[in-house]
């Protein structure tokens, strides 16, 4: 099983699915785009940038699957790539809509679990976290990721979604473990 930690920008996604992993003794695998998309010289408002995106997904998704990996955690998944592909221009919110469906009706979604972090990381200093902290701050992402999250949890799909709110305290850490 994937476990896979979504949410919004500085939300607190990774340092929460770190505390899960540990607790769960379970690996973590966080994909260095922000690294291969500089290194690739990756146009950030075309497809070929979401295609790569999405390529790295659909791998994971279906060796999940067809059970060829052990259970682990992922920090961000196919509704980060599909909402950024929105917000960076790269696919339309018709296109994101069609290819989740299309994730969802080839089963890779089966053996899934979504823990969708809400939160806002009250250290709003200077992180020069990446390409797009521009967008810190930009409530579209949660709004997108919202509407995709809505497609998977409803018939025929029923994807689990736990959502964790996230006040950057141990109440919330301890929440989160809680939840199994």
């Amino acid at each position: 099983m994937i476990r896979i930690f979504e949410g919004p920008r500085n939300s607190g996604k990774t340092f929460l699915a770190r505390k899960y992993a540990s607790k769960a003794n379970l690996s973590i695998f966080k994909f260095d785009f922000v690294g291969w998309f500089n290194r690739l010289s990756l146009p950030d408002d075309n497809e070929i940038t979401h295609s790569f995106a999405l390529g790295k997904e659909l791998m994971l998704l279906q060796l999940n699957r067809d059970g060829l990996l052990p259970d682990f955690i992922l920090d961000r998944g196919i509704l980060t790539v599909l909402t950024w592909g929105i917000l960076s221009g790269r696919i339309t919110e018709e296109e994101a809509k069609d290819q989740v469906e299309m994730i969802a009706n080839q089963g890779l979604l089966n053996d899934c679990e979504i823990f969708y972090v809400i939160g806002k990381n009250p250290d709003v200093g200077n992180r020069e976290k990446d390409n797009w902290d521009f967008r810190d701050g930009d409530d579209r992402e949660a709004k997108i990721m919202e509407n995709l999250r809505g497609i998977i949890t409803n018939q025929p799909y029923n994807v689990p979604i736990k959502y964790v709110t996230n006040n950057f305290d141990e109440k919330s850490v301890e929440a989160l473990i809680n939840m199994d």
